[in-house]
C-alpha cells in the first residue's frame, strides 16, 4: 500500500463523511461540516490515500482566541489501512506544516474507553519530546444521549 498524505480540499468533504460512517467509531457529524473543515481548515486537516481511496483523515483547528494552540478533533482510519501507522503519519504530516513552528499547545479530547487513541497521542507527545497530561472535561451529563466523558488531553510544547 503506497499512503500519499495531503491537505483535503473542499470535495473530500464527503469521503471524509463516507470513511466516518463506515468506521462506526467516531461520532459522526454532519457531511456539511466536513466539507467546511475540508475547505476552511484545510491547512491544519489531512488527509491520506491510497490510490483514489481515502483511508485516514485528521481534523484540527487553531483556536481563535488561542492561536498559539491546535486542537486535534477527530482522527480516522480506514479498516483497510489499521495497524500501518497511517494514524501516526497523518500527525506527523501537521508537524510538517509550515505553522507548525508557532504552535506552542496542543489539545484533544478523548474518551476513557479509547486506549488506542490514547496510545497514539502518548507515543505523539513522546515524539515531540514532551509529556501529555488529561484532566476532565466534558462530562457525560453535559455531552447527554448516554455519550461517554470525554477527557482533556494537553500537550505543551
Amino acid at each position: 500500500m503506497t499512503i500519499h498524505f495531503r491537505e483535503p480540499r473542499l470535495e473530500d468533504g464527503g469521503r471524509i463523511h463516507q470513511l466516518i460512517q463506515r468506521a462506526g467509531t467516531l461520532d459522526l457529524n454532519s457531511a456539511y461540516l466536513y466539507f467546511l473543515l475540508a475547505d476552511h481548515f484545510r491547512s491544519t486537516c489531512a488527509i491520506a490515500e491510497n490510490g483514489d481511496d481515502l483511508v485516514g483523515f485528521v481534523t484540527a483547528y487553531r483556536l481563535p482566541d488561542n492561536p498559539d494552540s491546535l486542537f486535534v478533533w477527530q482522527i480516522g482510519v480506514d479498516a483497510s489501512a489499521r495497524g500501518q501507522g497511517v494514524a501516526s503519519r497523518l500527525l506527523s504530516a501537521l508537524q510538517e506544516r509550515d505553522w507548525f513552528s508557532d504552535i506552542k499547545r496542543i489539545e484533544l479530547t478523548i474518551a476513557p474507553d479509547n486506549p488506542a487513541s490514547q496510545a497514539l497521542f502518548t507515543r505523539w507527545a513522546e515524539k515531540l519530546g514532551r509529556s501529555i497530561r488529561k484532566e476532565p472535561y466534558l462530562s457525560s451529563e453535559l455531552l447527554g444521549d448516554g455519550h461517554q466523558p470525554e477527557d482533556l488531553y494537553v500537550i505543551d510544547l
